[in-house]
């Protein structure tokens, strides 16, 4: 870290996240987004401009905007010619004071004077506006590889302006303790421990749904799916809003958490109190590029695309090169700032950088991550008929089985999601085929008796192979479930009813049919309200023609455990998959 007392240094200026030379007041920090480490250089850009060699060896002798040189501020101008850049909220502030001093070399396209403006902006805000009036003429997202999805031709890459990897962070005193910047940490080890690492919501923050993504790469193929949704379920219940929120309690908590290395330094700098010391995984890490983009608009102007490549370009000189690393960034040749290491908590060598992930990897965390952030409303329903006391391979009966993955499905369930369950067989509850055994609420909410819902679901769900008996009323049992969640239905949350059954419905003549049952579920289902009927059949014998049709009446689908020692990650993926119901 550079010391206050160097006078050659401008001025430093720090948020809680970002550290750059200025005077001006801080804009508040917000999180953006990534893409992996692609260095550009901007040869081919000035040689596509036109510039001679000469042109050339000025700029970099001199650190002279590129437009100053092509076009020499003599004289009045005839007009302005804006230049919009909408940049990372993490990397505006530099940019900004960089867009400063490049207006005092007076640079010109033609003879308009060109007046560049730094827009603070997400991906998620910036992509919309493309294609139309309001888009900008740059764009500088964190990254291209986790941000939202862009149409082909509205953006066109011109080169990187900054690298900053993403890194696993802690106290410096836990860090040290670890082993410091010779500490050996791994993703997979930072989930898989007694406490998992926070993260930030990767619905909102590239920095989360990178450290999915790298976990996830970490863990390999080999990992049952039911077992990564073990391990995304500890890491949702340790997530938090925003990065900032994750430095916040860095003070009052040794976990670890994710962030950029560049957010580290500007915490440090900033910081009065206990710094914190970056981690780098032995694994390699996700580089986040900062990539900077002409954007397409409702027309194309080509002398604003002209004098926006020219700013990228002197964007890469070295005079701009050393103010973006003396704001904790790395060049995107990975160099860091000349005076980067222990101090701020980081070290100088550029780690190991992991490939570009897959976007249908990231488009599986992603949906994966908001079903189990989604508010639920479930009511299981699970049959006790006397079919489920058959044993099958290994020696536990099929009630015995669907009693474990139905555990190990509440422990999947954030504290305040609401779960009911019943029993189904025709013996149960004459004349009802179905019995309530915990009635629909919040798990974390105490019952009339005081029992936490959460205790009471589990004694009930390990007291069902005391209960098996009887044969299997299904159509009734179904219709009364479906009826019970869609009269008690929930604006906001995903309301269903998930039921379990080996078999087929052997309800006496007095029970409704196929036919009746389908039609009244088609009748009541609302898409505008929707209580999708996830059916699971177990074992060979389930009429899985039936289940399809029962849930395919309510816009979702039917799972089959063929095998039933498969129920449990059966059970699982359909607890995963109930976010994108009834469209799916």
């Amino acid at each position: 870290m550079r010391g206050a007392s160097d006078a050659s240094l401008p001025e430093s200026h720090c948020s809680r996240l970002v550290c750059y030379p200025t005077t001006r007041p801080e804009p508040p920090f917000m999180p953006g987004r990534h893409s992996s480490h692609r260095p550009a250089a901007p040869s081919p850009w000035l040689r596509r401009l036109g510039l001679s060699v000469m042109a050339v060896a000025l700029i970099g002798a001199a650190g002279l905007g590129v437009a100053s040189v092509l076009d020499a501020g003599d004289g009045e101008c005839d007009g302005p010619l804006p230049v919009t850049v909408a940049a990372d909220p993490t990397i505006a502030p530099v940019l900004t004071d960089l867009a400063r001093t490049y207006a005092e070399t007076d640079p010109r396209q033609g003879d308009l004077c060109v007046e560049v403006d730094v827009v603070a902006s997400t991906a998620a805000s910036a992509v919309p506006t493309f294609g139309n009036a309001e888009a900008p003429d740059l764009w500088i997202p964190k990254s291209r590889a986790f941000g939202p999805p862009v149409d082909d031709g509205l953006t066109e890459q011109l080169a990187n302006v900054a690298l900053s990897p993403l890194v696993v962070v802690m106290p410096a005193e836990a860090a040290a303790a670890a082993g410091g910047e010779d500490a050996q940490i791994s993703w997979a080890a930072l989930v898989q421990g007694e406490a998992a690492a926070v993260i930030a919501d990767p619905s909102a923050n590239d920095e989360g749904i990178a450290s999915l993504v790298a976990v996830r790469t970490a863990l390999g193929d080999e990992i049952e799916r039911d077992e990564l949704v073990q391990v995304m379920t500890r890491v949702s219940q340790a997530a938090v809003p925003t990065v900032e929120e994750a430095f916040a309690a860095a003070a009052e908590s040794p976990a670890a958490f994710t962030a950029t290395e560049q957010s580290v330094v500007a915490f440090n700098r900033d910081s009065s109190g206990a710094q914190v010391a970056a981690l780098y995984p032995a694994e390699g890490t996700f580089g986040f590029d900062y990539p900077a983009l002409a954007v397409s608009g409702a027309e194309e102007d080509e002398a604003a695309r002209s004098a926006a490549t020219v700013f990228v370009t002197y964007l890469g000189s070295a005079d701009a090169q050393e103010t973006i690393r003396r704001a904790g960034f790395r060049s995107p040749d990975g160099t860091a700032d000349a005076d980067a290491g222990v101090v701020d908590g980081i070290r100088p060598a550029v780690p190991d950088l992991l490939p570009v992930p897959d976007p249908a990897l990231v488009t599986e965390l992603s949906r994966q991550w908001a079903a189990l952030a989604l508010d639920m409303r479930m009511l299981a329903v699970i049959d006790v008929s006397g079919s489920m006391n058959e044993q099958v391979d290994g020696g536990a009966t099929r009630m015995e089985l669907t009693r474990d993955a139905a555990l190990e499905a509440l422990q999947l369930f954030p504290p305040d999601a609401s779960v009911g369950l019943w029993a189904f067989s025709i013996l149960q509850d004459p004349p009802n085929d179905y019995v309530q055994l915990v009635d629909v609420g919040p798990m974390n909410e105490a019952l009339e008796d005081g029992t936490p819902r959460q205790e009471a679901l589990v004694a009930a769900v390990e007291s069902l192979p005391s209960i098996a008996d009887g044969g299997t009323g299904l159509y009734d049992t179904v219709l009364a479930a479906f009826q019970e969640m869609r009269s008690s239905y929930q604006a906001g949350m995903v309301n269903s009813v998930v039921l379990l059954t080996d078999g087929r419905n052997e309800d006496d003549p007095d029970g409704i049919d196929l036919e009746t049952l389908l039609t009244q579920l088609t009748a009541q289902f609302d898409p505008a309200a929707p209580v999708p009927v996830i059916t699971i059949g177990m074992g060979p014998e389930a009429d899985m023609e039936a289940l399809q049709q029962i849930s395919a009446a309510t816009g979702t689908t039917a799972y089959h455990a063929e095998d039933p020692s498969d129920i449990q990650s059966v059970f699982i993926q359909a607890m995963i998959e109930r976010q994108c119901r009834p469209n799916c």
